[in-house]
């Protein structure tokens, strides 16, 4: 196969063909003519077979042109590393759709969230284009519009991801050479200030919210996901020991409670606050084991987009009520503070500030929160860890300080010898 493919290999002059002429005495000469497409576009004519037995064939003004396209279409065979000239003609919408159909990996939220993007930014705007014709530069222009549009940070991250992926896809089916997402800038992500808590404000928030207070109780002391948080049964639970064991999650996709692992995959177990039990306890008591212990009125999952519509931003609102606050605040010299925005997954952040403020090691914050790592919660969470910055340095003044006064000792006593002397 691959002397015949070498056979065919090679750079063809299309104006001058070889004339065979043979003469009376038997011998042959050969000579070079004019060929019927003298003149008639580019001269030089490359070509070679790649490993599937399929034949490319190029043109070229010159002849070093079409040598060098040649050697580097017969380098990337050897490295196999070879893209086809022809390849690349299957679209963005095409190859996006197939990718998608091969997600079925993943958790039914992931997949949801991936179509939905799909849908409403990356089709319309790829979904015509060939893969081939993708440029790195129009990925940044793309970009820029979506900046100008006013898109979140989180959705020109999740648009451009589905891209950069749909892309690799291509590369990985030897379509296109390299992916042009691959050095694509995105903008930087502002975040907003975080609603920490105090203990304090937990429970006016539990009891202003009245309807499964113990909700917001739990969650700002254990730090548990919402989801992980609904899909607690009675047999996750040791009420001995205060634990609580976190298998899996339960999220809404499309009006549907859909349950799958945690967000990490990861198993772990989490301890809640003795004052939480007998609360807990009473969730639970005439429940089966398999019996979800946090539910709606109706008995069902208990879902956050319900809830926080009836319930917790209703609280959040009375509590923030510039006349509520000066009631509270009444008989005092200093006003209320103002009860901060919160949302149901601060909570998750009040848990991790409440237990750093009770001297709980990043390594503890870590398994609370099921981080994968504990430089990813120093990284979320840098700012309410100590940095000790002042004990370092009162640290290096003693270290200093005695140093100095050690030397300055064996100078006066070395002074003192030699004046014995």
């Amino acid at each position: 196969m691959a002397a015949r493919r070498n056979r065919r290999a090679g750079v063809e002059d299309r104006w001058y063909k070889t004339v065979s002429t043979r003469r009376e005495d038997g011998t042959t000469t050969r000579e070079r003519a004019k060929s019927a497409n003298y003149g008639c576009a580019k001269r030089w004519r490359a070509r070679y077979v790649d490993d599937e037995g399929q034949e490319h064939v190029q043109s070229f003004a010159r002849k070093v042109d079409a040598q060098d396209w040649l050697d580097a279409a017969t380098s990337s065979l050897v490295t196999g590393t070879h893209v086809a000239p022809s390849a690349g003609r299957e679209t963005i919408g095409a190859i996006g759709e197939r990718w998608l159909k091969a997600q079925a990996h993943l958790k039914e939220t992931t997949t949801f969230n991936r179509g939905h993007t799909w849908g409403l930014h990356v089709k319309p705007r790829w979904g015509s284009t060939e893969v081939r014709d993708v440029r790195t530069t129009d990925v940044r222009a793309w970009v820029a519009e979506m900046i100008a549009k006013k898109a979140g940070v989180p959705t020109i991250e999740n648009a451009v991801g589905i891209l950069r992926m749909i892309c690799e896809t291509a590369v990985e089916d030897r379509q296109i050479p390299r992916n042009p997402c691959a050095r694509v800038k995105l903008p930087k992500r502002s975040h907003r200030a975080r609603g920490y808590l105090t203990h304090v404000q937990v429970e006016q928030l539990a009891r202003e919210a009245t309807e499964m207070s113990t909700v917001i109780r739990f969650l700002a002391y254990t730090g548990l996901r919402w989801g992980e948080m609904a899909a607690l049964k009675v047999s996750s639970f040791d009420m001995l020991r205060r634990r609580v064991n976190v298998l899996e999650a339960v999220a809404e996709v499309k009006g549907k409670a859909v349950w799958s692992t945690t967000k990490t995959h990861a198993r772990r177990s989490v301890p809640f606050p003795k004052f939480l039990a007998e609360e807990l306890a009473g969730h639970m008591r005439g429940k089966d084991r398999d019996a979800l212990v946090f539910t709606s009125p109706q008995g069902a999952v208990l879902r956050v987009s319900t809830y926080r519509k009836r319930v917790f931003r209703p609280a959040v609102s009375r509590l923030r009520d510039p006349k509520r606050k000066q009631a509270r605040a009444k008989g005092s010299k200093d006003p209320a503070p103002q009860f901060p925005y919160v949302s149901p997954h601060d909570l998750r952040h009040t848990a991790v500030s409440l237990a750093i403020s009770a001297g709980a090691n990043v390594k503890a914050v870590q398994t609370m929160l099921g981080h994968k790592s504990a430089a990813m919660t120093l990284d979320t969470y840098a700012d309410l860890f100590p940095d000790d910055l002042e004990s370092v340095a009162e640290a290096l003044d003693a270290a200093a300080r005695s140093a100095i006064a050690a030397a300055a000792d064996e100078l006066r006593t070395g002074t003192d010898d030699q004046r014995s002397e």
